[in-house]
Formats: structure tokens, C-alpha cells, sequence
């Protein structure tokens, strides 16, 4: 409630002064009437003391012109007293209208309108005896003073007239000065509210900015404290208003998604965290919409991915959870969710660890059961060598049948017991193991025609067992020859190069077929992928772990290009002569 009393006394004082301002308008323009009114009568009376002393001073030139015509007799004299007769009148009339208001005055008026007209009638009397010829009788009546006394009397009524008019002129000048005073009190006291108003509601307005500041700095303090543990939290994490649309991205959720907080924000929550079905690719249903409508924590379904603003996917893992206000409204969701990729691959290489499982209890059985067979063969292998007169040809073939044999049985010792050769790694003659391998491999790449070019002339001493670098090359040559394809070419590259941690023996195996596509790239070193209609697909997952065995890397260049296509395997292996130890690594 306190909000409302707070709104209610802020109107309340805007609204008591606008009721001043508007009464004090009122009390203002009827005190500026009043004044016009008395400044008008102030006037009036001046007027009526003007036209009093006009008629007295017309008067006194009509009888000064008399007196000087009779005097003197000529004409010039009577200019005065005939200006006087034509205007006279016209003053007494006026001076009849100004007195109109006053019975007094009035009657003083028409007192002095009947001395002026006797006043006249003996001037026009005695300037008429003296034109008929007699002199005489006008200085007698002249002489008798009768003109005199009317003057006199009508200077005394001018004069009580003027003495009235003095007395309403200070009357008048008196309430005119009061209505001024009252207009300039009005005024003061006006300004003076309107300003202890004005003070009063500054001072509140202020208080109230004050605290709206403070409110406001705690809000943002909260709102700062909240960002900042959102932004710190490891999951990504998206929070929308009532409606969905999203209103704040963490850095996680922005990576994770591939779309900035500025450019989300006010942006649908389907457009900026679209989701799809991993099996299947249809679209699943957004979190955020079913806390929407069953105002509940809801998780994520299973084997769900999240399609980034590049197109690509990731798999995730996530819930959402309704916010409510302190009312219970529902006022946004926030979702919280995570890049499960690494669980899902962990669960793949489980999975794949399983099937390994499986397929080496199996091997080992196998391994098992043709270990004596080969003993037999390698026993036969033995007494065909020293048969005698046995062509040197054929000697040459069983001494390589013997080799093969025995790299076969050395395998199935190993599927047995993970079992490594009993010597000591030796140098390696890679010209030698290379010319070995192709030399098996030559019946069949003679059978497809495929055209074969070594180049091994710089091969520096190389460390490690001799069966198992075979198997290394004789595996990449095999994917080289069935890449290649009728009339292909390999090509076979020994040479010496520099790297960062020192010289290195560099295999190169290329083949000139179509290549690997790109969706495969990643996957050609994982257990049982393959691409082909036969085959187990661990020739080169068996080629990755051999090679890191002897503290080598592995890797692949291809290309599928209509013009540029083909495939090389590069091994990078540690050369014997720098010196460094050759240490097996586990597998």
C-alpha cells in the first residue's frame, strides 16, 4: 500500500497547487478589473476638472475680450470672446455627461450652465449697446457690476465643483492604490505557496529518486551478482520471459549454441536453441515450451542434439525450470544444459571396448587353436629348406613363407596373452621390410595391375620390432592396392626429415584413388569403422597403436576432387641415431 500513499500524496500536492494557481487567477484578474475600473473614475475626475477649469478659463477670456472692445472699440479685441462663445457651450454639455454619476455634481452642473448663460447674455448685451451707438449704456451696465457678481459666483460654484471632484479623485486614487496592493499581495502570496509547494514536492520527488537510486543500485547489485554466477557457471545456461523469448545468454551457452547474447536476445527460444532427435534428425520438442504449459522442471530426452548457428550438431544433456514471482505467476524459464559429446563418446568407446572384449576372447581362442597347426607348417617349411638339390628359386620362397609364417605365429601369440616379441628392440632395415611386404603383396598387384614406385634410398636407423612394422606397412600398402584399384599406382616414400623434437623417419604411402570423404576423416582410426564391403575395419586402428607403440604419429592427406584425388598415410618414427632411448609405450 505503501506505493499507492506515495503516488496519492505526489497528485495531491500538484493538484493543491494547480487549485491555487487557478483561484489566485481568478482573485488576480478581479483585482486587474478593479484597478481599471478605479484608475477609469481617477480619470473621469480628471476629466471633470479639466472641463471646469476649461469653462472658467473661456469664461475669463469672453470677459477680458469685453472689456478690451469696449475699451478700445476695436474688433480684434472681440477674437477671444467669440472663440469663447462657440466653445463654451460644447464644455458645459460635457461637463452635464461627466456629472452624471453625482446628484451633487449634477446639480452644480446645471447652476453653472445658467451663471454662464447670464454670464454671456451681459457680455453680448453690453458689446450690442456699444455697436447701436451707445457707449454710455454699456459702461453703465458694465459700471453696475451685475457681470461681476455673476462671475463671482460662477467662479465659487466652479470652485465647490472642483473642491467635490478632488475629494472623489482621492477616494478614487485611494481604492485604485488598494486594489494595487491587494493584486501585488495576491500575487506574493501565490508565488510564496506556489513555492513552499514547489519546495516541498522537490524535496519529495528527491527523497523518492533517492530511494528509486538506492533501489535501483541494490537491483543492479543483484542483477550484477546474478549475472556473474550465471556467467561463471560451467553448464550453459539460457533464461526466456513468459512468453519464450530469451532475455540472457551465459558465455557456455554461447559457445555451445554459436550465437551472442546480443544477437539472441529478443529472439525466440525455437530459433536460438533449435533441437532435433539424434537417431531420427525430427525436430524435438523445446524444454522451454513444455515448462510453459505444465509449469514444471522438465528434462531433456535421451540421445537429443542441438543444432549450432554453423550447422553443426552436438549432443547435450539439460532440464528447464519455470520462474515464478513472489505472487507464484510464471515470469520466464531458465534452462540449464550441457555438451554431452564427450559422455556419448565415452559411452561409444565403452561400447567399442565391449565388442574388442569379445572379439579378443575370441581371437585368443582362434589363436589358440591354429598355434599348433603353425607349428606343423613351420616344421614342414623347415624340411622342404633342407631337402636336397632344391632350387635356389624355391629355397628363396620358403625362406619368405617361413618369415610370414612366422609373423603369423607371433600375432597369435600376442592375441593370447597381449604378448610382446622376447627381444629387445633392434634397428630396422625399413628398404628391406618394405621390399618384403610388396614382394607378398606382388601376385595380388600384379593380378589388378598395379603399377608400383618406391623411393628408399633415405632411410636412416629406426628402432623397433621387425614383425610389427611389417604389419604397419603391409596394412597401409593393402588399403593403398584396394584404393588404387585396376591400374592404380602406389607410391612408396622412405626419407629422413627435421621436427621440432629432432630427425625422424618419414613413411609416405600414397595411392592415386578417390579418396577418403570428409565425413569419414575422423573415424578411419577407430575400431571396426570401415568403409569397405569386406574386411573387420582394425587395420588401422592396429596400424595407430603400433606406430604410437614405437613413439611415432600417424597421418592422413586426402583429397576427392574430380581433378586432384588420392590418399597418403604419413608415419613419422624417431630415428635411432639422435641419440634418445627407445622406450615401448603401453598400449
Amino acid at each position: 500500500m505503501q506505493p499507492f500513499y506515495k503516488r496519492f500524496s505526489v497528485i495531491s500536492g500538484f493538484a493543491a497547487l494547480l487549485v491555487l494557481l487557478v483561484i489566485n487567477s481568478f482573485v488576480i484578474r478581479h483585482q486587474l478589473a478593479r484597478q481599471v475600473t478605479d484608475q477609469a473614475w481617477v480619470a473621469h475626475t480628471q476629466q471633470v476638472l479639466l472641463q471646469l477649469s476649461e469653462t472658467e478659463s473661456l469664461l475669463d477670456d469672453a470677459e477680458s475680450g469685453q472689456r478690451g472692445y469696449l475699451y478700445t472699440g476695436e474688433l480684434r479685441y472681440l477674437g477671444p470672446y467669440d472663440v469663447a462663445i462657440s466653445q463654451v457651450d460644447a464644455h458645459l454639455r460635457s461637463l452635464a455627461e461627466l456629472t452624471a454619476d453625482s446628484t451633487i455634481q449634477m446639480a452644480n452642473a446645471g447652476r453653472l450652465r445658467l451663471l454662464a448663460q447670464q454670464k454671456l447674455k451681459e457680455l453680448a448685451t453690453t458689446i450690442a449697446l456699444f455697436d447701436s451707438g451707445d457707449p454710455e449704456g454699456a459702461r453703465k451696465l458694465v459700471q453696475s457690476n451685475s457681470g461681476f457678481f455673476t462671475m463671482a459666483k460662477t467662479r465659487a460654484l466652479i470652485g465647490e465643483m472642483q473642491q467635490e471632484e478632488a475629494a472623489l479623485a482621492a477616494a478614487r486614487t485611494l481604492a485604485y492604490r488598494r486594489s494595487i496592493g491587494v493584486t501585488v499581495a495576491c500575487i506574493y502570496l501565490a508565488s510564496v505557496l506556489a513555492g513552499a509547494g514547489l519546495v516541498l514536492l522537490a524535496y519529495f520527488i528527491l527523497r523518492e529518486m533517492d530511494l528509486r537510486e538506492k533501489h535501483a543500485a541494490q537491483i543492479k547489485a543483484r542483477e550484477e551478482w546474478f549475472r556473474v554466477t550465471l556467467t561463471s557457471i560451467g553448464d550453459a545456461v539460457i533464461a526466456t520471459d513468459q512468453e519464450g523469448v530469451v532475455t540472457f545468454l551465459n558465455p557456455v551457452a554461447e559457445r555451445l549454441t554459436g550465437i551472442s547474447l546480443a544477437k539472441a536476445k529478443g529472439s525466440s527460444i525455437d530459433s536460438v536453441f533449435p533441437i532435433f532427435n539424434e537417431v531420427t534428425q525430427q525436430p524435438a520438442e523445446n524444454p522451454v515450451r513444455q515448462v510453459m504449459q505444465l509449469g514444471r522442471i522438465v528434462g531433456l530426452a535421451n540421445h537429443t542434439v542441438l543444432e549450432r548457428a554453423d550447422g553443426s550438431q552436438i549432443a547435450i544433456e539439460d532440464s528447464a525450470a519455470p520462474i515464478h514471482d513472489d505472487e507464484g505467476r510464471l515470469v520466464g524459464v531458465v534452462l540449464v544444459f550441457r555438451d554431452a559429446t564427450q559422455e556419448r563418446r565415452s559411452q561409444e568407446i565403452l561400447r567399442k571396448t565391449e565388442k574388442l572384449a569379445a572379439a579378443a576372447r575370441m581371437a585368443a581362442s582362434v589363436a589358440h587353436e591354429i598355434n599348433n597347426p603353425l607349428e606343423a607348417v613351420g616344421n614342414l617349411i623347415y624340411l622342404a629348406k633342407n631337402s636336397p638339390q632344391l632350387p635356389p628359386d624355391v629355397s628363396q620362397e620358403l625362406t619368405l613363407a617361413e618369415q610370414e609364417l612366422a609373423r603369423v605365429s607371433h600375432i597369435a601369440r600376442q592375441t593370447l596373452g597381449f604378448y610382446r616379441e622376447a627381444k629387445a628392440p633392434t634397428t630396422l632395415d625399413f628398404p628391406a621390410l618394405v621390399n618384403s611386404v610388396l614382394k607378398l603383396y606382388s601376385s595380388r598387384l600384379g593380378t589388378r595391375k598395379v603399377r608400383v614406385e618406391c623411393d628408399l634410398k633415405q632411410s636412416p636407423p629406426v628402432h623397433g620390432w621387425p614383425g610389427e612394422m611389417r604389419q604397419l606397412i603391409s596394412n597401409l600398402v593393402s588399403n593403398a592396392a584396394d584404393a588404387a584399384g585396376i591400374e592404380g599406382t602406389i607410391r612408396v616414400i622412405v626419407s629422413r626429415v627435421d621436427t621440432p623434437a629432432g630427425q625422424a623417419l618419414q613413411l609416405m604411402v600414397t595411392d592415386n584413388g578417390p579418396g577418403i570423404a570428409p565425413e569419414h576423416r575422423q573415424r578411419i582410426f577407430e575400431p571396426f569403422f570401415t568403409t569397405k564391403d569386406v574386411g573387420t575395419g582394425l587395420g588401422l586402428w592396429v596400424s595407430k597403436e603400433i606406430v604410437e607403440r614405437h613413439g611415432g604419429t600417424i597421418q592422413v592427406d586426402s583429397r576427392c576432387g574430380p581433378e586432384s584425388h588420392g590418399t597418403t598415410f604419413f608415419v613419422l618414427l624417431p630415428c635411432a641415431d639422435e641419440g634418445r632411448s627407445f622406450v615401448a609405450k603401453a598400449v
